[in-house]
């Protein structure tokens, strides 16, 4: 301890301070005031479509340093088509059974996933607010799609926000994350990225995800999957479509019935997921 005190003496001599005296945030203003968050938010709103364009391929860059693959979409069409062929050539890492989980977000609802895969043995599932069994089926799939707010070019790294309806396990326990990201929500850095996050004010929690997940704790040998995702997948909407207010409203308040019929009709496994089939047709039958 004497030593300590010896040293941190010696640092204080070296910076003409007091011996002993205690140093607090107001003898260095200019070391912790906060950035002009205005003009920050401001170089967001005003970048042009050459910056833009810049930002995409830097993402790009470290998208492939982080070994995560990225899809770039035109339209929303071609980004449900991008979502709905990944889902059909990656097959379960623990179990035949397909299951897939999505975030209740009017971007992965609009693309009606229950749809494309009604004569497939997919079952989709969406993480409704105050649903008891969303542990139980997060568990159970081997996808999981999302929605992340905010995505940062210089580092490759998705900003996913916690919210009612959107939980952090959807991005971190099946083994495949596909994030659907917008051009418009891609930003230069962490100073960009911490400046929205404070004008947004997510309120529960956020998660920064930087690829895959890996660890290289045993003999340096780097292994992917080993505590979350093992394959991330992000479709970049490079043009903002909106989905129009009056069919996004119809779709999130039919969006639960019709998937509750599409999990009804898929046949499943005594230790999967159990869902309601009563009144429905056979699934054996509906799949044939």
């Amino acid at each position: 301890m004497t030593s300590d005190l010896s040293f941190l003496n010696n640092i204080r001599t070296a910076l003409k301070l007091p011996q002993g005296a205690e140093r607090t945030k107001n003898m260095f203003p200019a070391l912790f005031a906060k950035p002009d968050k205005s003009k920050i938010l401001e170089k967001i709103a005003n970048r042009s479509q050459d910056e833009k364009a810049l930002l995409v391929d830097q993402f790009k860059a470290n998208c492939v340093t982080l070994k995560t693959v990225l899809h770039v979409a035109e339209t929303a069409k071609e980004v449900e088509d991008i979502t709905v062929e990944i889902i059909r050539t990656k097959e379960p890492e623990f179990s035949y059974n397909r299951h897939i989980i999505q975030h209740n977000h009017p971007d992965i609802s609009g693309m009606q996933l229950w749809k494309r895969f009604n004569r497939e043995s997919v079952t989709v599932h969406t993480t409704f607010p105050g649903d008891p069994e969303i542990t139980e089926k997060t568990i159970a799939a081997y996808i999981g799609i999302t929605v992340p707010r905010i995505s940062i070019a210089e580092s490759g790294t998705l900003v996913q926000f916690t919210t009612p309806g959107c939980p952090r396990s959807t991005s971190l326990v099946p083994s495949i994350h596909i994030a659907l990201i917008r051009g418009e929500d891609l930003v230069a850095d962490l100073e960009e990225a911490y400046a929205l996050i404070e004008e947004i004010n997510p309120g529960e929690s956020f998660v920064f995800i930087s690829g895959p997940s890996k660890t290289a704790d045993i003999e340096a040998h780097l292994v992917h999957g080993a505590h979350g995702p093992k394959e991330v997948h992000i479709i970049l909407l490079k043009e903002v479509e909106k989905i129009p207010e009056a069919a996004a409203e119809s779709q999130l308040a039919n969006i639960a019935e019709e998937e509750a019929c599409q999990e009804g009709t898929t046949k499943e496994n005594a230790d999967t997921v159990k869902e309601g089939t009563a009144g429905l047709e056979d699934p054996a039958e509906k799949m044939n």
